[in-house]
């Protein structure tokens, strides 16, 4: 259930940023404001894995040389939200 709920949070806090990618170190405390206990690093790069796998998200590279990764929610992402 947990897995369940760090995944739609993930993909929610995504969806209201549009259009704008989220770096990633941002996305990860978006997260933690809402899952209980909070999200460690480990756990968090496997809901990013498993998402990315699944073509729901996509990584943007940073811009103007800025190496942070960032994120989007692609179309699978936003319909997997209103199923």
């Amino acid at each position: 259930m947990r897995t369940v709920l760090a995944r739609k949070t993930i993909l929610d806090v995504l969806e209201r940023c549009q259009p704008h990618a989220l770096p990633e170190d941002s996305l990860l405390l978006s997260l933690n404001v809402y899952l209980r206990p909070a999200c460690a690093q480990a756990e968090f790069d496997e809901h990013i894995v498993w998402l990315k796998s699944h073509g729901m998200i996509a990584e943007m590279p940073g811009a103007f040389g800025d190496d942070k990764v960032r994120w989007l929610i692609t179309e699978a992402g936003q319909a997997e939200l209103r199923r």
